[in-house]
């Protein structure tokens, strides 16, 4: 079967570095040797003043204070001062000859001025390593549980993306302490979220996933969706779909599918009349199909087909139009069951209903005789 409709495809500034250049000012241990002279004691003494001032003016200091970027400052610092002993020998410029002093104090100062200080950069804090940093995390909450039940009577579970993010989920089936069937989504990267499955009072539900979606080509593949089905009576099972909500927002928060305010369920039954679901292939696209089969006791079944349709998790029903077949015994089969979806027939082994007999009707010519 095909069909020719074509569904809608649902789908830092650089890092800043700062240094600090310490300016190291070593006076050596206590002061200059005598050795060396007066003259390079005061220039040794001068040039250690002046890299101290630098030091002080690349620091804010001088007077500027925090916030003065544009202001000039003119201030004297004094940066050593020296006590000589009594007794010793000191030079004063401009004179030759070595005097012998009293306890003296020498104090070598330097004018500062015309000095702009640089107001603070602050600088921001980068973290990760470029390409390879850990993807954001999604956030979110759903209304319910958030945990899965200590409680709870698991089944089946799958592993696989289901929110589209490309993250692995898993989503479980349980059966609650009241005993209601039951559908829990762990997203690999973010929340939890908790539905009630509504299908005519299953108390668990398989799982399993379908690729209703599905484009042939494309580049990046559609989230696959859950398909649940709970068991009946012989013969008989109900199923739904299930996805993330996008009206959930960043949640995501797992949902079944509706038709209007109403759960959308549907049969798949062997016993009369047939029911079930066929997947069909046709422009590169996947559809899927609900049908019914229903006899006519005169050696055929009507076929009613509808195809599903949605938008997110809300579905829409086109009916395609009744067909009517012979009832032989590969009608039970072929439309009471699942039938070339990624889920397979769930009654291979359910006995074969006896195929009715053809009714026919023949038509008998009236004679009369007439006698004169």
């Amino acid at each position: 079967m095909s069909h020719g409709r074509l569904g809608e495809k649902v789908q830092d500034g650089g890092m800043v570095a700062r240094r600090s250049l310490p300016v190291r000012a070593a006076l050596g241990d206590g002061g200059p040797r005598a050795e060396h002279g007066p003259g390079r004691r005061r220039a040794s003494l001068f040039a250690t003043g002046l890299g101290i001032a630098a030091a002080i003016a690349a620091c804010g200091g001088g007077g500027g204070g925090e916030g003065s970027s544009s202001d000039s400052v003119v201030t004297t610092i004094p940066i050593v001062q020296l006590t000589v002993p009594a007794g010793a020998t000191t030079t004063t410029s401009g004179h030759s000859s070595p005097s012998t002093t009293t306890t003296t104090t020498i104090v070598i100062g330097i004018t500062i001025s015309d000095i702009t200080v640089a107001p603070a950069v602050s600088v921001p804090v980068v973290s990760g390593s470029g390409p390879s940093s850990p993807t954001t995390v999604a956030t979110g909450t759903c209304s319910g549980i958030t945990n899965l039940p200590a409680d709870a009577v698991t089944g089946d579970q799958l592993v696989g993306d289901l929110d589209g993010d490309r993250v692995d989920d898993t989503v479980t089936a349980y059966t609650a302490a009241d005993g209601t069937a039951h559908v829990f989504l762990q997203r690999g990267n973010a929340n939890a979220s908790d539905v009630t499955v509504a299908l005519a009072g299953a108390s668990m539900v398989s799982l399993s996933w379908e690729d209703v979606d599905h484009s042939l080509g494309a580049v990046v593949a559609a989230p696959k969706v859950v398909m649940a089905i709970g068991r009946g009576p012989a013969g008989s099972a109900a199923a739904t779909f299930l996805s993330p909500n996008r009206a959930s927002g960043s949640a995501r928060c797992i949902t079944q599918w509706t038709v209007g305010p109403t759960p959308f369920t549907f049969p798949i039954d062997q016993r009369g009349p047939f029911s079930g679901l066929l997947c069909d292939g046709a422009a590169g696209r996947r559809y899927y199909v609900l049908r019914t089969g229903a006899p006519d006791g005169v050696g055929s079944v009507v076929v009613t087909s509808r195809e599903i349709d949605h938008d997110g998790t809300v579905v829409t029903l086109s009916k395609l139009g009744d067909e009517t077949i012979p009832h032989d015994v590969n009608v039970q089969r072929n439309i009471g069951d699942i039938q070339n979806c990624d889920h397979p027939p769930l009654f291979a082994n359910f006995p074969i209903a006896a195929v009715p007999a053809t009714t026919t009707t023949t038509a008998v010519e009236a004679t009369s005789t007439t006698g004169g």
